[in-house]
């Protein structure tokens, strides 16, 4: 019989749900590796700083350095996220790598992705429970993922 050492990869930003995700794929996937992803935006400052606030005024362009400056915070927060749940993972028995990425298309892309080039056993995230209507209208990773992958997935709902 052969074992199974495929990795799995789960999705983390540091909120309760996903660390929920995170400590259930702990337990249940003891004895694999788990990659755990947290996603940027580069680009962000430009996206944010160009677009109409809600009276229709616009903001000037960032500059350069502003957009540097934001896309450098942006990439160390996922990094310092991705590397504290690690952390979690260790303290759990666990082995984990931390595996910060930009988001070029949308996180949920991103996951899957990930997933293949790591022929993953699995993909696991967290849910927010945002509803039918904020899920359509915000979109749903966990709802895209599914989708997206013929993978296994495993989602999980934070306790209340």
């Amino acid at each position: 019989m052969t074992v199974d050492v495929r990795p799995v990869v789960i999705a983390f930003d540091g909120s309760g749900e996903s660390e929920a995700a995170l400590r259930s794929a702990a337990a249940l996937f003891r004895d694999r590796l788990l990659v755990i992803v947290s996603v940027w935006e580069p680009g962000l400052a430009m996206a944010m700083m160009s677009s109409p606030d809600s009276t229709g005024m616009s903001f000037p362009p960032p500059t350069p350095e502003q957009i540097v400056a934001v896309d450098r915070a942006q990439q160390d927060h996922a990094s310092s996220a991705a590397e504290s749940g690690v952390q979690i993972v260790r303290e759990l028995g666990g082995t984990a790598e931390a595996l910060p990425v930009p988001e070029d298309l949308n996180i949920a892309e991103a996951l899957v992705s990930i997933a293949d080039e790591r022929d993953a056993a699995a993909i696991v995230v967290g849910s927010r429970g945002l509803g039918a209507v904020k899920s359509r209208l915000m979109g749903s990773v966990s709802r895209k993922v599914l989708h997206d992958t013929r993978r296994p997935v495993l989602v999980v709902r934070a306790p209340d």
